[in-house]
């Protein structure tokens, strides 16, 4: 597990970049403001609809297959077929209702838009409906390949989408048309389904038409993914109003912003935990159906392990050079100094919380593992009530980044809750074991995070910000790595042991 996690973290890592250059295109020739917001909105729009419905159903998706291909192999493509349509028509009815009231979507996403902002808005949100489908189709498909042992090439697709719309940003900018860059995106969304599905049929996936609601094994998984539907709205609509809110805040850019501030973290969430859920998830399902409590504990401790290893250093880092981590990814162009501030605060804030998103995800996993939906739907009912009453409150006080700092303290609230209940199903979960490992990680983070303090204390006005981002990234590895290697953290040396 440990080296394919690696691998599906070298692939994001390359992924991602692809991800960032698209956004720095748009931010260098747009700046944050009206284009930039409505171009953001309505990209994530398609995700945001389909988020509510899909991500329960490929939740439940997974354990359900996974019974299936064990128990009735011969049924599991009538399965994947009947859920494959099923969300093909989920997806059309929402592309139409996308094209037919984009106008409706905007008002209620991103209520402080300004009038310019709004009718641009509303204008991508119309071009990105015929690229619903696609979404769906991408998510789905991540699911299936996930299933047999495929981790790499779902994080693959999304480079030729980005080098669509890079083109489509650069296209639109020496236009003036600014309608090419929802086309580009459009394009981009459909490419990467069209490519879903080559790969889908080269896992053994063959497409019939099957639209069967009354079949049992679909309304055995609808019933058992209710809960994760609710929990798709609560978080869904959570996100919703923080992001409206934003816009209420900061009119123009407000957006824009928060939206970059995510992305970063979503980086670091989609590089490890991402990385390292995608691998131990399908293995915790498998141990979990033959109810084998000894290799789902193990297989947490060392997806806990792997995410802290990688996420508690980065969070460190993130914090302690936010500025220069901003600026390297989006400076330039129409994104000065005083922008480049703004972001790095809010990026600071919403940077703390990373490890319990990890842990987050990896908790839910588990119960979800045990087709146990009800107790992650509090975790996000907890998750959404905290998090409302604190983005307002913090929101008022501090501006934009009281909204991500609001997030990073609902997070940890919620991690606690989780924890207490896996306690409760496993009574021993035997952290001791991995007690001595964490504490030698944090502590090797920490020595990180002072040296790269006082190199920056040292020479912050002698270097350029990214040289100084540079020199601080190769001392602080070199740091950790020496730390981690001096405290003789297991993990560590446990791969390093495998790898020679």
């Amino acid at each position: 597990m440990k080296r394919t996690t690696l691998m599906v973290m070298i692939v994001t890592v390359v992924a991602k970049i692809f991800g960032f250059l698209r956004d720095r295109v748009i931010y260098y020739f747009f700046g944050y403001g009206v284009i930039s917001d409505a171009f953001s909105l309505a990209f994530g729009i398609p995700s945001l609809l389909l988020s509510v419905v899909v991500a329960a159903l490929v939740t439940g998706f997974i354990p359900m297959y996974t019974r299936i291909d064990h128990d009735d192999p011969d049924s599991s493509n009538t399965f994947v077929n009947n859920v494959f349509n099923i969300l093909v028509l989920f997806s059309f009815v929402m592309g139409l209702m996308m094209f037919l009231f984009p106008g409706l979507i905007v008002k209620l996403t991103a209520s402080g838009f300004s009038a310019e902002a709004n009718a641009l808005a509303t204008q991508f949100v119309r071009i990105f409906s015929v690229s619903v489908i696609s979404v769906a189709v991408i998510q789905l498909g991540t699911g299936f390949l996930n299933i047999n042992d495929s981790f790499l090439l779902p994080n693959l697709i999304s480079i030729p989408s980005n080098i669509i719309i890079i083109g489509s940003v650069v296209v639109s900018h020496s236009t003036g048309n600014t309608n090419m860059m929802g086309y580009g995106g459009a394009i981009g969304f459909t490419l990467q389904g069209v490519m879903m599905l080559i790969y889908m049929y080269r896992y053994g996936f063959r497409y019939n038409f099957i639209l069967d609601f009354k079949d049992k094994y679909l309304n055995e998984m609808i019933i058992i993914s209710l809960p994760v539907l609710l929990s798709s709205v609560v978080v869904a609509l959570d996100d919703l109003l923080m992001r409206s809110y934003a816009t209420i805040i900061h009119a123009d850019g407000g957006y824009s912003f928060i939206n970059s501030s995510y992305r970063l973290n979503g980086f670091a969430t989609s590089l490890f935990v991402a990385g390292v859920l995608s691998v131990a998830y399908p293995t915790i399902a498998k141990a979990a159906a033959k109810n084998d409590r000894v290799k789902v504990v193990h297989s947490m401790h060392d997806a806990i392990l792997l995410i802290a290893l990688f996420i508690i250093p980065a969070t460190i880092g993130f914090i302690t050079l936010s500025y220069e981590v901003v600026a390297f990814v989006y400076g330039g162009g129409k994104v000065g100094p005083d922008e480049l501030v703004v972001l790095s605060n809010i990026f600071k804030m919403s940077a703390a919380g990373l490890f319990f998103i990890g842990l987050r995800d990896l908790f839910i996993r588990i119960h979800y593992a045990y087709q146990d939906m009800k107790t992650p739907l509090k975790a996000y009912i907890i998750y959404g009530c905290v998090d409302l009453v604190l983005f307002i409150v913090l929101g008022h006080f501090l501006g934009l980044k009281g909204l991500t700092l609001a997030s990073s303290l609902s997070t940890t609230i919620v991690v606690f809750y989780l924890f207490d209940t896996l306690l409760k199903r496993f009574k021993r979960l035997g952290m001791s074991a991995i007690l001595k490992d964490l504490v030698k990680i944090i502590v090797s983070s920490a020595l990180m995070g002072i040296a790269i303090m006082i190199l920056k204390s040292l020479l912050a006005n002698v270097l350029s910000d990214f040289r100084m981002l540079v020199l601080s990234v190769i001392v602080g590895v070199a740091v950790y790595f020496a730390s981690v290697m001096f405290l003789k953290v297991d993990l560590v040396l446990s791969i390093l042991k495998r790898k020679s």
